[in-house]
């Protein structure tokens, strides 16, 4: 069941393959970061506004996890003429459509969780099939470069995505501030529907993806394990890698997620922490484009594993200097160096992930990969405000925050141990 492994390098579209990270980036910055906040605000009881949108943001992720499982496995197994991948990205991305002009506008918040699901729900059943396109195209000497492509578009999209929905749905709006605050949302809707389309038509027509033959019957069935087996203990060396990355993700979503309030309470910044925030958050995003640029290439020359040594060595200083500073130079400085090496490590990671999976049921795997990057989403504000509630009231507003930054270096640290025993695979 080898599939398209006779694509050359010359013939791979590095461009049209990466080109729908571009779009699903645009829409999830902007949607995780800012849209859901303001719309749990305006719907949600004003002292339950916190447990709303765990909840929200909860059911998304379950949802998410549950139909890239799913998705996986099918577009495995897909004989349809526009290929294994392309009907799953194209018809999921349709109909999410929809779903994100109703959560803008919808003035429910039982329908805004409908919608939201509704848009992860098509969205992952794009998205999942989408992660394969790597492995199933790209030779395993040239992962590096590839996930280079993806991690440009992913990063570029992130920061998109942020100064979209910043500068429409602040208040004061930095742009089209003479527009009522839902005719801005609406704005901001119909612009994610506009990546979404343009990103995905360029994928699916820029990628030449061939009808998938099986050699024989039983290729083409589906039984119940593949859908819950998720152990992966026929492919230890991805297992790591796997379990690896969700520990990266913890540290990475609990700074993400209190990034605002550290800024606001511990160095001091108050009301303009919101803006910090976001400078931050650009500043590593930009940064993060030439990490990404530089380890994609050296990936395909060297070890990957060492390489994301490196990378984990330099986020913990950069954790270190954010922790022990007030100076708002040096926290922009730290997010810098922070980004270089968050980048690197993004393209490094996807692409030793990818060397891993047999090309057979590389959506299956990678639909399990995606695991690692969904679920922290949930436990790692779970562990992170509790503890940070406590020790702010045991010890003075902003101890909390700082307390639950220097987890960061812990999951960090935790991540790269638990990469010691995957091989990699040997190098052309």
């Amino acid at each position: 069941m080898c599939y398209n492994r006779a694509v050359g390098q010359a013939r791979v579209n590095y461009w049209a393959i990466s080109a729908f990270w571009l779009g699903v980036s645009v829409h999830w910055a902007a949607f995780l970061t800012i849209v859901m906040q303001v719309r749990v605000h305006e719907l949600a009881p004003q002292e339950q506004r916190g447990a709303y949108l765990a909840w929200l943001a909860a059911a998304g992720a379950v949802i998410s996890t549950v139909i890239e499982l799913i998705a996986g496995p099918i577009s495995d197994r897909n004989t349809s003429r526009l290929g294994r991948r392309r009907p799953f990205i194209l018809w999921g991305t349709l109909l999410s459509l929809p779903f994100i002009l109703l959560f803008m506008t919808t003035q429910s918040f039982a329908l805004l969780v409908v919608h939201f699901v509704a848009i992860q729900l098509f969205l992952n059943w794009a998205n999942g099939p989408y992660q394969a396109v790597i492995p199933d195209y790209v030779p395993p000497e040239r992962h590096g470069l590839a996930s280079a492509y993806m991690g440009m578009m992913t990063l570029i999209g992130n920061l998109i995505g942020l100064a979209l929905a910043g500068a429409l749905l602040s208040e004061p709006p930095l742009v089209l501030g003479q527009l009522s605050f839902s005719a801005r949302l609406l704005v901001v809707g119909w612009v994610l529907v506009g990546f979404l389309v343009l990103t995905m038509l360029w994928t699916v027509l820029g990628m030449h993806e061939p009808q998938w033959q099986p050699r024989h019957p039983d290729e083409r069935r589906l039984h119940w394990s593949l859908f819950v087996n998720i152990w992966l203990n026929e492919l230890p060396n991805f297992r790591w890698v796997v379990v690896s990355r969700l520990v990266f993700s913890m540290g990475f979503y609990t700074a993400l997620l209190y990034l605002e309030y550290y800024l606001r309470d511990t160095i001091g910044l108050k009301g303009a922490a919101p803006q910090h925030a976001f400078g931050f958050m650009a500043t590593a995003t930009l940064a993060g484009v030439v990490g990404n640029w530089l380890a994609g290439v050296l990936a395909d020359r060297m070890s990957k594993k060492q390489l994301i040594y490196l990378c984990i060595a330099l986020m913990c200083v950069c954790a270190g200097i954010f922790l022990a500073t007030r100076e708002l130079t040096v926290v922009y400085l730290a997010g810098a160096l922070f980004g270089v090496a968050w980048g690197a490590y993004s393209a490094v990671d996807w692409a030793l992930a990818s060397n891993l999976v047999p090309v057979s049921e590389s959506g299956r795997y990678m639909a399990i990969w995606h695991i690692a990057m969904t679920l922290p989403q949930v436990v790692a504000p779970l562990i992170a405000g509790p503890l940070g509630d406590y020790w702010n009231a045991r010890y003075g507003l902003g101890t909390g925050w700082r307390w639950i930054f220097a987890l960061v270096p812990v999951y960090l640290l935790a991540s790269a141990w638990l990469l010691r025993p995957v091989q990699e695979r040997v190098r052309a």
